[in-house]
């Protein structure tokens, strides 16, 4: 049997404020060419979906195409759990009507039952298992082993003896649970969407250590012949090639311009052994950085011939610069982001010559024209404001 497994599509996120829902189309349309190609039998989702629990409608106008093109048109099964980032319900809403169809949506806990698909040597049992937070995996606990129903307070509830309290209790309960909900079959895949022990993380992926410590030991899934995994942005194995991250297929942030984006192809034998392989893909625009003076970078911007992609500036002048960003944009209309390395701090230098008499609000307003060359619209100044009399007023508390 041969599986794609991507992860962490993330459709509907934005750069520096630049949609970037035309490059997650292409995208898409590159991995479902790869599934065609490379004629895999499987499309493996482990997670986040989409950026948010309330996509927009263009986002989910995108996604609906793909799976479309993939389950419809291709005629392959699709496989996909819920992230960090997703809404359980939505992304399990009318599971069981596309299940028909051979796409396989989970969501909530509702239904851990693997599913089963058939090549010439025999069954696979596709365990999903969706993001849940602890609590949410908790109550699934009490429920499935005819515990009585969850307090009110779930906070005592974390207190009962053998209580699920972190993500590793979390992930161990879900992978019992799935295995004992599905027939005893040799080969067996896990779908999940975790930060396992020893990964390499990026700053783009939220933080999942609310409710309990966040993190999974890879060892929770030794009863798997392959484990594919979404969270991390990186492509990576966890000690072995049978525990993978795909990586997101595009890059999220500034500090992902040096990860190689890619697809993960798998192929698991009759005997439940895999080999992998990365397929590469790509976007019409790419996500990199230029470094050097403002003068440097601008005299070379004329002979870059990329300067449609999405572009960080690391400026290494020692001394702010006036309006960087406006300048940069001449050159580089998508710029994202502008940050200082070198920056002098200290009496007399630009960073450090601040004006006591002037406000919070005041100070921030200059630094973000400074950073992105627009003013605040009154929205921003009132969110900034806001955040400005919260901040006082918990350090007078703490004061206090």
């Amino acid at each position: 049997m041969r599986i794609l497994h991507t992860s962490d599509l993330h459709v509907g996120r934005t750069l520096g404020n630049l949609s970037l829902l035309e490059d997650q189309a292409a995208v898409l349309d590159q991995i479902a060419d790869i599934a065609s190609q490379e004629k895999v039998d499987v499309v493996v989702i482990a997670g986040d979906i989409y950026d948010r629990a309330v996509p927009s409608a263009e986002a989910v106008a995108l996604v609906d195409r793909f799976l479309v093109r993939l389950v419809v048109h291709d005629k392959r099964k699709v496989l996909a759990i819920a992230g960090n980032h997703d809404s359980p319900e939505r992304i399990g809403f009318t599971a069981n009507i596309l299940k028909e169809l051979d796409l396989h949506l989970r969501g909530t806990l509702d239904d851990l039952s693997p599913v089963v698909i058939d090549d010439d040597d025999g069954p696979v049992a596709f365990h999903l298992l969706p993001y849940a937070e602890v609590a949410i995996a908790r109550q699934h606990a009490r429920r499935t082993t005819g515990a009585p129903d969850a307090p009110a307070d779930d906070a005592d509830d974390a207190e009962a003896p053998g209580a699920i309290r972190d993500h590793q209790a979390a992930m161990s309960h879900l992978v019992a649970a799935s295995l004992a909900a599905g027939p005893a079959v040799a080969r067996r895949v896990a779908v999940a969407h975790a930060f396992v022990t020893g990964g390499e993380p990026s700053d783009t992926e939220r933080d999942l250590s609310v409710g309990g410590a966040s993190q999974v030991a890879a060892g929770t899934f030794g009863a798997f012949a392959y484990v594919a995994l979404g969270h991390l942005h990186r492509a990576q194995r966890m000690g072995a090639d049978r525990v993978r991250y795909s990586g997101s297929p595009l890059k999220y942030s500034l500090k992902e311009a040096d990860h190689a984006k890619s697809v993960t192809i798998v192929d698991l034998d009759g005997a439940g052994e895999v080999t992998t392989r990365t397929v590469p893909v790509s976007t019409p625009r790419d996500v990199r950085i230029v470094t050097g003076t403002i003068d440097q970078i601008l005299a070379a911007a004329s002979k870059d011939d990329r300067r449609t992609d999405l572009v960080g500036a690391r400026l290494t002048d020692t001394h702010t610069v006036p309006e960087p960003a406006t300048r940069l944009r001449t050159w580089y209309p998508n710029l994202v982001g502008v940050e200082y390395t070198n920056l002098a701090i200290g009496p007399g230098t630009g960073a450090g010559a601040v004006d006591p008499s002037r406000s919070p609000l005041d100070l921030f307003t200059d630094f973000y024209k400074d950073m992105t060359g627009t003013d605040l619209d009154d929205e921003d100044r009132q969110i900034v404001a806001a955040a400005v009399r919260s901040a006082i007023a918990t350090q007078k508390e703490e004061v206090h």
